[in-house]
């Protein structure tokens, strides 16, 4: 019986990320600083590599330039896997869209280039389907090199 659970939990726990992802970026953000820590999630990731991320999340809400650039530091130097990783690509591609073009970038530009690696990399996989297009958010796009997923036809 406790085969036939854990798709369906992992089932909600997928459709709950998913449902943050959807909203506007506020409620996105409200979303992620409101929740009670779960097993697995960026919050349970940050702590065991010694990150209060709920701190830095409240202060990049509230535009703390210093905030912001240490949830870029911990995206290029964190140990974030599965959902941890999931969530911190959400809460990238909110703050982008909260914080502006002009802003994040500038923030952005000056971490080092291992840094604007990592961040783009997690923007590009936050993107939905056909991804992150260079005239959405330019200044920002450009930061980095964006990976390209080849797909073969089936």
């Amino acid at each position: 019986m406790a085969k036939s659970r854990l798709p369906v939990f992992v089932i909600a726990i997928a459709s709950v990320t998913a449902s943050a992802r959807e909203g506007t970026p506020e409620e996105t953000l409200h979303y992620y600083v409101s929740i009670q820590p779960s097993r697995g999630d960026v919050f349970s990731q940050g702590k065991l590599d010694g990150v209060d991320y709920r701190t830095l999340l409240r202060g990049a809400v509230v535009y703390d330039s210093a905030s912001l650039a240490e949830i870029f530091r911990y995206t290029a130097t964190g140990h974030l896997i599965g959902a941890g990783a999931e969530d911190n690509s959400a809460i990238l591609h909110a703050l982008l869209h909260y914080w502006g073009d002009s802003r994040f970038s500038a923030v952005l530009r000056k971490q080092s280039a291992p840094v604007r690696r990592a961040v783009i990399a997690a923007l590009d996989y936050s993107w939905r389907y056909p991804g992150w297009k260079s005239h959405e958010f330019p200044m920002t796009y450009r930061l980095a090199k964006h990976q390209k997923i080849a797909i073969s036809p089936p």
